[in-house]
């Protein structure tokens, strides 16, 4: 299922920002590793769901190179903790700043897995709606950014493919050749940035921008069912959130490692957290498996 497809996306812009802040703040501020290894697993899962797993496993690679940098690498060159696993030129390797190290790469993957989903549910016009009256150019700036990216990607596509129909492309050229041809062709590309952007700005100054009072037009209504997913949200969350300001999820890693044990309260506080983060995604699952099974009902009844 793609994000074209995501039930939740219909939702109200508010709904949405709810659930995407207090999943990626909670992400950030925990550092007990149960919760951490719970929050990698909710986002991994609605990133698949949302983007397929193939492009979930994309981002795994990337994970895998991020946890070789904290995991390996760190450790050879930060000493704290007091639990050595070999040493190097008399120095010791331990295994607090291993597993710190792993730790930090599961917040950071969850955190960019939560930005993902993040950047399947919301698009422009939320964005403009949810900023459009406090911050509107902060909201500007943000939509812009959002749409540079895939607009890059699309637009190093018409130049690779116009090189290759001149016959500039040289795809059995050596590599200087080839290095040749795409620094030509981001040139290109970058050039036809610039002078889009020229453009854009021109236009508009032309049309007014920021000479008066700013109106815009959309679509957003604020439902019943939006303000049963904000309570969701917000029942679910609460405990964990309660839990971890009173420093029930305290956890350290120097000089040795140390985690509160977990009370029954605690693990019923982060079992519903975890509901509160797979909803959108059961959500979501739901509304697509009732959308194939009409498909197919439709399908045999024409058959018939």
């Amino acid at each position: 299922m793609t994000d074209r497809k995501s039930e939740y996306a219909k939702r109200h812009p508010i709904v949405i920002a709810l659930y995407i802040a207090v999943c990626v703040i909670w992400t950030m501020i925990i550092r007990h590793p149960v919760p951490l290894l719970l929050s990698l697993a909710a986002s991994g899962i609605y990133c698949v769901i949302l983007n397929g797993i193939r492009s979930w496993c994309h981002e795994l690679a990337a994970g895998i190179g991020m946890l070789f940098f904290a995991a390996v690498i760190l450790p050879l060159f930060s000493h704290r903790g007091v639990t050595p696993l070999f040493y190097i030129n008399g120095m010791a390797v331990t295994w607090e700043s291993v597993y710190y190290g792993l730790i930090m790469t599961a917040m950071l993957m969850a955190v960019l897995q939560w930005c993902r989903v993040a950047g399947s549910l919301i698009d422009s016009e939320k964005i403009l709606y949810l900023t459009g009256k406090t911050l509107p150019s902060m909201g500007l700036m943000l939509m812009m950014i959002f749409r540079t990216i895939p607009l890059l990607r699309e637009r190093y596509r018409q130049v690779h493919e116009a090189q290759t129909g001149l016959g500039m492309a040289g795809g059995d050229a050596p590599l200087a050749g080839r290095i040749r041809r795409l620094l030509r062709e981001l040139s290109v590309m970058i050039s036809w940035t610039l002078e889009d952007s020229i453009e854009v700005s021109v236009s508009m100054e032309s049309r007014g921008y920021r000479t008066g009072k700013r109106t815009w037009f959309h679509l957003f209504h604020f439902q019943r069912e939006d303000l049963y997913w904000c309570l969701l949200i917000v029942m679910t969350f609460a405990g964990m959130y309660i839990c971890q300001f009173r420093g029930e999820f305290a956890a350290y890693y120097f000089p040795e490692i140390y985690r509160i044990p977990l009370a029954v309260y605690q693990k019923a506080a982060l079992i519903m957290g975890t509901i509160g983060m797979l909803a959108p995604a059961v959500y979501d699952l739901y509304f697509s498996g009732r959308e194939r099974c009409t498909i197919n009902g439709t399908d045999g009844k024409e058959a018939v």
